[in-house]
């Protein structure tokens, strides 16, 4: 493991800070030194002068965005002219089929549909996601690229201008409004998709035949589309990659009437609704599969979804009564992630898992290795989904990579090396076959958090860019999270 998966480091930490993060990470409550009178009385001058500064420049400068309204040339078309701030390009836009997609007046018009990308994104996602939309094109892949998002506000104006102005195969699609208005859903079922639920409804809503979603913390080694020439995706039409292996009595695992959700939702499933006969029994790969033995109630990693749509026979319909009714009427999964395949195993179609279970890259000052040297606590890694030949590191899924600093702007030149996320990795697991989370040939008799200390590093990023400095009061015990 060492030979084989050691990824070079070139980072290191201030040893006379190294007390204060190892305090830290042993649970110890750390506060910073009280300033001084002094200190607070001069601190406390700046600011006051900094806010009149910008109050008066607020005040005497025009307003930041302007929408104004031309002329439409025809029915399907609104034209708009979208000014951002002065030092940004202006952008046209164009509405086609109002409330659906929105293009750039610079749209590629010859980009073909058969095969594309969609994310999902708001306001507070944008950057994160343009960046990947960037980074994917530098990979090579030049498909469309399908923005979708949740009514009007979780878009905005600039937003809009800077994702249709930086890329010319891109268009934004507000699904909540466009399902709204065409009474497919009510506004009230709507409200209950801004959220990771918007996933599975723009994989039904998408026009895309061969669909490629991702999510936007995803950081990718090659270009996805590649998962298409596979032998799984070939012969099914479908990519879909496992999740970590977590116990518990909830989700499609929850016990009802003394059997599981999944297998009580198998046998009641109204199959003739959807000119479907019952089977005697789930298909083969589900019969070995974690989930159905009882062993995990969490078996997709969706942050990767590939699905050819003209290959899933009624599995869009079905995933629209699961996301629509009846996850309103009992909870099968945590979050979108479980749709996928249910409706595909509903749907009576092949589909295909890789053969490999989710990996993981190490974060830099855990002592993994040192506490359990075979297993890794940090963000999720997945493989190309192929056997019998080298299988090359596809991705990473975890936004920690791409956001390292849970501290303040004005605090980055001073922060220790606790709090570099993952960033600095030294170690990723090789491919290997599903097994279960937290076990180790090792003395280690700790526990294992689904994301270990990662996860309690993003709870102090989170309060801090959320202003909830409370966050950092405590270290967050992940006892009973095994």
């Amino acid at each position: 493991m060492y030979d084989s998966s050691t990824l070079v480091s070139r980072g290191g930490g201030n040893s006379n800070e190294i007390s204060h993060a190892d305090a830290m990470e042993a649970g110890r409550p750390v506060r910073s030194p009280a300033t001084s009178t002094r200190s607070s009385t001069r601190t406390w001058t700046y600011v006051v002068t900094f806010l009149l500064v910008v109050v008066v420049m607020y005040a005497t400068m025009p307003p930041s965005v302007h929408v104004q309204q031309l002329p439409a040339n025809n029915l399907d078309v609104k034209p708009q002219r979208i000014v951002i701030h002065d030092d940004l390009p202006t952008v046209d836009i164009s509405t086609h089929k109002p409330s659906s997609s929105q293009q750039g007046a610079k749209f590629d018009s010859i980009v073909k549909r058969d095969k594309g990308i969609i994310m999902c994104m708001h306001n507070d996602a944008v950057p994160m996601g343009l960046s990947l939309v960037r980074e994917l094109r530098c990979l090579g892949n030049q498909e469309l690229v399908q923005i979708y998002h949740c009514f009007p506000e979780e878009m905005s104006d600039e937003n809009r201008a800077l994702l249709l102005g930086a890329d010319n195969r891109l268009e934004i699609v507000d699904v909540c409004t466009d399902l709204v208005e065409r009474k497919v859903l009510t506004q009230e079922v709507a409200e209950n998709f801004r959220n990771w639920w918007v996933k599975p409804l723009a994989m039904y809503h998408t026009d895309i035949t061969e669909v490629m979603l991702l999510d936007i913390d995803d950081v990718f080694m090659h270009d996805p589309a590649v998962l298409r020439t596979t032998e799984g995706y070939q012969k099914t039409g479908t990519t879909f990659f496992y999740d970590r292996v977590l116990f518990s009595r909830e989700f499609f695992n929850q016990d009802v009437n003394g059997t599981s959700y999944l297998k009580r939702m198998l046998n009641d499933f109204d199959y003739a609704k959807y000119r479907l006969e019952p089977r005697a029994h789930p298909s083969k790969g589900l019969r070995r599969s974690y989930a159905y033995r009882g062993m995990t109630s969490h078996e997709q990693d969706s942050s990767l979804v590939v699905i050819d749509k003209s290959r899933s026979g009624q599995a869009m319909a079905i995933m629209f009564w699961l996301i629509t009714e009846e996850r309103f009427r009992r909870e099968f999964s945590y979050g979108d992630k479980e749709t996928f395949w249910i409706s595909f195993e509903l749907a009576q179609q092949d589909y295909f898992f890789s053969p490999w279970g989710v990996g993981g890259i190490s974060s830099s000052t855990n002592k993994d290795l040192e506490n359990h040297s075979d297993t890794l606590c940090g963000s999720i890694v997945q493989y190309m989904p192929v056997e019998n030949q080298p299988s090359n590191f596809l991705y990473v899924n975890g936004k920690a990579m791409l956001n390292p600093f849970p501290v303040a702007m004005d605090k980055l030149g001073t922060a220790t090396h606790n709090v570099l996320f993952n960033t600095n990795p030294t170690h990723i697991t090789p491919p290997q076959r599903r097994k279960p989370n937290g076990r180790t040939r090792s003395g280690w008799k700790g526990g294992y958090a689904m994301e270990c200390l990662l996860l309690r590093r993003r709870m102090f990023y989170f309060g801090i860019r959320m202003g909830v400095l409370s966050a950092l009061d405590q270290c967050f015990p992940f006892e009973g999270m095994v």
